[in-house]
C-alpha cells in the first residue's frame, strides 16, 4: 500500500498528485515543490533536487537516505533514484493525472448505461492516447512504458 497526497507548488496555483512507495518515506522528505511558473524561484541543487517537464522536486536528502536505509535499501540514493524507483514521485505518470483521470471517467460515465464495452474501450483508447502526448513531451515515468 502506498500514501498518496495531495501538494501545492510554491505558488500555490497547482497541486500535483504525489505517491510514496511502499510508506517508506513521510510527506515531509518533499521539502518543496516548484510548477512550471514558480520552478525560476528554485536554487538549483543536484543533490537534493529533480527536474520533470519544468516541475521541480526538492527533497530531503539525510532524511530520505535515513528511511530507506532502516527499509535495508543501502543502495546510492540521490534525487533520481528517489523519483523514478517511485519513493516519492507522481501518482502516475505526471503530476496532473489523477485529474484527468477523474474528468476522463466522468466525461465518458454516459457511455456506461448504453454499452460497458463501449465505455472501456474508449476510456483505454483516451488514455492511451493521453499517455502517448504525456510521452512524446518528454514526462519522466512515461518514458518507461
Amino acid at each position: 500500500m502506498c500514501l498518496q497526497q495531495s501538494r501545492a507548488c510554491l505558488c500555490g496555483r497547482r497541486r500535483a498528485y504525489l505517491s510514496f512507495r511502499d510508506n517508506v518515506l513521510t510527506p515531509e522528505i518533499l521539502r518543496a515543490l516548484y510548477c512550471p511558473e514558480c520552478s525560476s524561484q528554485a536554487e538549483w541543487n543536484d543533490a537534493c533536487m529533480v527536474e520533470d517537464c519544468g516541475w521541480i522536486l526538492e527533497y530531503d536528502m539525510p532524511a530520505a537516505r535515513f528511511f530507506l536505509q532502516q527499509r535495508g535499501l543501502n543502495t546510492e540514493v540521490g534525487p533520481d533514484f528517489l523519483f523514478d524507483e517511485g519513493y516519492l514521485s507522481w501518482q502516475g505518470f505526471s503530476p496532473l493525472d489523477h485529474e484527468v483521470n477523474s474528468e476522463l471517467h466522468q466525461r465518458l460515465s454516459p457511455l456506461i448505461q448504453k454499452s460497458l464495452q463501449e465505455y472501456m474501450e474508449a476510456l483505454k483508447s483516451e488514455w492511451l492516447a493521453y499517455v502517448a502526448t504525456l510521452k512524446a513531451a518528454g514526462w519522466r515515468k512515461a518514458q518507461h512504458i
